[in-house]
């Protein structure tokens, strides 16, 4: 059984769509299982429950049904958006398709063309839902092996699952919401094994795919690719040693950007000579323990500057630099490097 969410600002229109003879007739595929009088409203609902299918209206106060729409795919909240509309509002609804709307119907609405739409819809759903079985169990294999730095097995597992994709969806639309789902559940995987990751990526833009931007593409679009790119993005975060000290050090740095570590210190927590530690650490990741941490607090920065009610010398100071000055100008050295 489906989760419908209906989203209107008249409490009257969602009494009548409940009182539909269409819930009795689709043999328990869907249930309404929560109602908002704006798009505001459905957003919490969203974020707080499971639900398969989205009935909003287009005009509503605070957030509308196009905006909510929007944020649904850039979220990933919902697999499937229908829109209610009047005739005078066709223009919006063709902007709602455009944006990754499953349909739209017109009001006031037709009972025969509710459950067309309606029947339409389980299909698309139920193709979602058998595709993602076959697929989930590579992705907790797939996280072992981006985090071991093993790109070749990793190649080989994010192709498998194109593979089951290509054979489960019938549409490059379907197929890029299954990969969204799997992406969602790689995310929770990898986070659950290094929670650190999130203190340097905003995650959402590295595991959601743009379903309208990817569904347009001319050229064909995989999952393999999409993980090539992750693994690139992660690689300089994982530590790829067998020295056991070197990598409680890395983990230490990862896990810990903003506070003051020292080689001195670390020297005489394993008991060893500061200047072996630091040649042993040179050799094991081709940088100094010293390079090392400032870049990690760089990439850190950028995080924290994305927050906009932070200042450069909250930052610093939060990264552990006194001087905002140097700080100010070791992150522009930084980032023109990068470029």
């Amino acid at each position: 059984m489906y989760n419908i969410l209906v989203v209107d600002d008249r409490e009257v229109f969602r009494r009548k769509l409940k009182r539909m003879p269409y819930w009795e007739k689709c043999n328990g595929k869907f249930r309404i299982s929560g109602e908002a009088s704006n798009g505001l409203e459905a957003l919490e609902l969203l974020r707080k429950q499971k639900i398969d299918l989205v009935l909003t209206d287009i005009r509503m106060p605070l957030v509308d049904g196009i905006s909510l729409l929007k944020q649904i795919k850039q979220e990933n909240l919902c697999s499937c958006v229908i829109l209610l509309s009047e005739y005078a509002e066709f223009s919006y609804a063709k902007e709602g398709i455009l944006n990754g709307a499953f349909d739209y119907i017109v009001k006031p609405i037709d009972n025969t063309k509710v459950e067309d739409s309606f029947e339409r819809a389980y299909t698309f759903l139920s193709s979602i839902s058998e595709t993602a079985p076959s697929s989930v169990r590579y992705i907790d294999a797939l996280a072992e092996y981006i985090l071991s730095g093993n790109l070749d097995d990793t190649m080989v597992y994010a192709r498998h699952v194109d593979d089951e994709l290509e054979k489960d969806t019938q549409s490059r639309e379907a197929r890029a919401i299954c990969m969204n789902d799997l992406l969602k559940k790689l995310e929770e995987s990898l986070l659950s094994i290094k929670p650190y990751l999130k203190k340097y990526f905003m995650m959402k833009d590295l595991f959601h795919i743009d379903l309208q931007e990817r569904t347009n593409e001319t050229e064909a679009f995989t999952f393999a690719k999409w993980i090539s790119r992750i693994f690139k993005e992660l690689k300089p975060f994982i530590p790829k040693t067998d020295n056991r000290m070197v990598r409680e050090m890395c983990e230490l740095a990862l896990e810990q950007p903003e506070e003051k570590h020292s080689l001195a210190g670390l020297a005489n927590t394993y008991f060893v000579n500061q200047k072996y530690l630091g040649s042993l650490f040179k050799q094991e990741m081709k940088v100094s323990f010293s390079q090392y941490l400032t870049f990690l607090k760089m990439r850190r920065a950028e995080i924290l500057l994305l927050d906009k009610c932070l200042k450069i010398y909250e930052i610093a100071e939060v990264l552990g630099y006194e001087d905002v000055e140097y700080f100010s100008r070791i992150l522009k050295y930084d980032r023109l490097v990068a470029k």
